[in-house]
């Protein structure tokens, strides 16, 4: 399994005053190549990782989505998509059950 950065952004912090939040948050977005087991096909999924940078404290929740598809473009759509919206790790895999079924 291989995993590239796929992009990332800081949260407005604009919006995260409104939300009552007070630190910084940033999330980043990963592509993963997956070609396990001597498959001929490469499938591909995805990672979203959010860092917290609280005072004094760093907390840092990630998710993967394994499996996804075996198109490259599809996973790109998808990514980008996840990154416009800011998805978090809590609500990927549900989204991303989401995009995969319009397809």
């Amino acid at each position: 399994m291989i995993k590239k950065f796929y992009g990332g952004k800081f949260i407005d912090k604009q919006k995260l005053s409104n939300e009552g939040i007070d630190y910084p948050i940033k999330i980043e977005y990963y592509k993963i190549y997956d070609n396990e087991e001597n498959r001929e096909i490469t499938q591909y999924g995805l990672e979203v990782v959010k860092t917290e940078y609280k005072t004094g404290n760093i907390n840092i929740e990630n998710k993967e989505v394994l499996r996804i598809t075996k198109e490259e473009k599809i996973i790109d759509n998808i990514l980008d998509r996840l990154k416009d919206n800011e998805v978090t790790p809590v609500t990927a895999r549900y989204i991303v059950e989401d995009l995969v079924f319009d397809l």
